[in-house]
């Protein structure tokens, strides 16, 4: 463990290491979980949280997000619900709508309480506490000509959703997302585009298709599928909690990760860094209007 301790100790902005804003995000995911179980709705841990669990018992020791899944029902019957449900004084469920763009095709459950502004996000009027990634799972067609119109639905969505270049997707993506952004300017024109595509790309319902997918990940998790028994839950611990992940994760984590449980050599921290504008665990970003976002 010790020799994780650098990482760990890794400050992101401002005095905030790694380590301490793990520490917020787990707050955030325990509340997000008693919400599921208390209301009947499936989730798992996903992406490196799901390797966290498996291979560390937690969190990487170098990750800086926490990410979780939801069957695409549950996913908007949660943001359905909320209001009724959450702590609203302490926490929001954000997702971007007309009004406002979170450059994040997911959800986001926030902490109101606490800062965490991104720069890509720094000019827009928005939610900027810390929050872990609430991300759908959708039921995907057997036809394979229906397939490759869920995945087209899936890059148009991804692109006018999002509405900025991809961070490490390399330039072959970033070149074709920058010319459709430069075709279509309008924000109500990019909203009519993406709402369209989403209502096609989620048409597939989760628990009675044979197959399931991500349609909000990378561009190559949109060409991935699998059988939907993968995704019955298990349980695992998770920094000294039991968490659901799903029952074929091994199966799941060797299609994205390979080896998996083979720690990586010669970890570049140095992409982290400068990601961040501004943490604050204990303030509200509401008090840094003006200083560290929408400064314009």
């Amino acid at each position: 463990m010790e020799d994780y301790k650098k990482y760990q100790d890794f400050i992101l902005a401002n005095g905030v290491s790694i380590r301490q804003l793990q520490m917020k995000l787990f707050e955030i995911f325990k509340y997000f979980k008693q919400l599921c179980e208390d209301n009947n709705l499936t989730y798992w841990c996903g992406g490196g949280t799901m390797l966290g669990a498996v291979r560390h018992g937690g969190f990487i020791p170098w990750d800086d997000d926490l990410d979780v899944f939801m069957p695409r029902k549950d996913y908007e019957r949660l943001y359905e619900i909320w209001n009724n449900i959450a702590d609203t004084s302490k926490y929001v469920l954000v997702r971007t709508d007309k009004k406002h763009n979170y450059h994040h095709t997911a959800m986001n459950l926030v902490d109101i309480t606490t800062t965490y502004i991104n720069k890509h996000s720094e000019n827009e009027d928005i939610y900027h506490g810390c929050y872990i990634d609430v991300i759908p799972f959708e039921g995907c067609p057997s036809n394979k000509l229906s397939r490759l119109k869920q995945i087209y639905h899936s890059i148009m969505y991804d692109i006018y959703n999002v509405q900025r270049l991809p961070d490490n997707q390399g330039r072959l993506l970033k070149i074709p997302t920058a010319i459709a952004l430069k075709l279509v300017q309008n924000s109500e024109k990019r909203y009519k585009i993406w709402t369209k595509h989403q209502s096609k790309m989620t048409q597939y319902d989760f628990f009675s298709s044979k197959y399931v997918k991500e349609t909000v990940s990378s561009f190559k998790g949109l060409f991935r599928l699998y059988p939907r028994e993968m995704f019955e839950t298990t349980d695992i611990l998770f920094e000294g909690i039991h968490v659901k992940i799903p029952s074929g994760y091994d199966e799941y984590m060797k299609r994205i990760y390979g080896d998996y449980m083979k720690i990586p050599d010669n970890l570049d921290m140095s992409t982290r860094y400068g990601v961040v504008k501004y943490i604050n665990l204990g303030e509200p970003y509401s008090k840094f209007k003006g200083i560290y976002y929408l400064k314009k």
